[in-house]
């Protein structure tokens, strides 16, 4: 064999290896492309929580005009969750130490996913349960669709969760004992007996909405704070208790008459305890709801029906960057 010969099987077995290794290589993980850099608003809300990927159903007929809790747009920047300071909250209680927050509004059978950014696009992270206490904002947030997305932290898990699905913590004592609320309560009277809408509009967040069921085991109507009393877009607010029949309407046509019936002919209220008349039902508040204060209204029935007609209302209030907003309304009432 001459040496151009060697020299040549040289090169073929150099080129095999060659192969072989590129395909070795093969199996390496793809480096993501960096998105775009998210636009944050010129006044963004201080403090707002990120929704996850996994989003509690809709009532059956809200209008197109409500925005859905899901934020979808393509980030293009992607930060971090790891990367926020724990210590870096932007609002705090009266003792000026950090505010804890929980989650509400999802379902029992779901959680809500903390995912690396502002944004369903962002790849989760972790999982919250519904009933996840001791929860920590841990930056500003940022609009995504709509929807304000906060950095926040729980134990060991960092992420990104919607607001929508976050409340602040208030003990019974704080929130019993705050005029504020009795303010808005009255506020909100106020609104239903003269039918303003400018007045209601400013007792329920921008973002947050109003969620209403009219039999506390139905499926709850979302509302956002724009003309209730004018609005003309007719809802489904559940199965009439008793007969099951859909209740169908207009919230001036539904939910006002109620509102005017057992909340100005209450004769009773209570705070963060549910008053109410005799009934074969159970009469607690909705799981989602279990983190938000509440008053109640009750109004009792009367002999001519053996008392059975009363009719009682929930008020929900949450704490919101530092202001009340109304929540939460449900309807409570006899029921077979």
């Amino acid at each position: 064999m001459n040496f151009k010969t060697v020299e040549k099987r040289v090169q073929w077995i150099g080129l095999g290896l060659l192969i072989l290794l590129a395909v070795a290589c093969g199996g390496a993980e793809e480096v993501p492309t960096p998105a775009p850099t998210l636009a944050v608003p010129t006044e963004p809300p201080a403090l707002e929580v990120v929704v996850t990927e996994t989003v509690p159903p809709e009532p059956t007929a809200v209008p197109t005009s409500i925005a859905t809790d899901t934020a979808a747009t393509t980030p293009t920047d992607v930060p971090t969750a790891t990367a926020v300071p724990a210590t870096n909250t932007p609002i705090a209680n009266s003792n000026n130490q950090p505010a804890s927050y929980a989650v509400v509004f999802v379902e029992t059978n779901d959680v809500l996913n903390m995912r690396s950014g502002p944004g369903v696009d962002f790849g989760v992270v972790g999982t919250l349960p519904p009933n996840a206490t001791n929860v920590q904002i841990t930056g500003s947030g940022q609009v995504v669709a709509g929807s304000t997305w906060v950095p926040i932290q729980q134990g060991g898990l960092a992420g990104w969760v919607n607001s929508r699905f976050l409340t602040q913590v208030v003990p019974d004592a704080a929130f019993c004992g705050d005029t504020a609320v009795l303010q808005l309560l009255d506020r909100l009277k106020t609104a239903v007996a003269n039918q303003d809408d400018a007045i209601f509009a400013q007792l329920i967040h921008p973002e947050r909405g109003l969620r209403v069921r009219l039999l506390w085991r139905e499926a709850e109507t979302r509302l956002d704070n724009q003309g209730l009393f004018s609005d003309s877009a007719s809802y489904n607010w559940g199965a009439a208790a008793g007969s099951g029949e859909a209740i169908v309407g207009t919230p001036a046509e539904i939910l006002l008459p109620r509102l005017q019936t057992d909340l100005f002919d209450a004769t009773e209220m209570a705070c963060n305890e549910i008053l109410h008349g005799g009934t074969a039902g159970f009469v607690v508040l909705p799981d989602t709801y279990a983190p938000i204060n509440y008053y109640s209204f009750y109004r009792p029935g009367t002999e001519e029906f053996a008392e059975l007609n009363w009719g009682s209302w929930v008020v929900g209030l949450e704490l919101w960057q530092g202001q009340y907003y109304l929540s939460t309304l449900v309807h409570y009432q006899w029921e077979p």
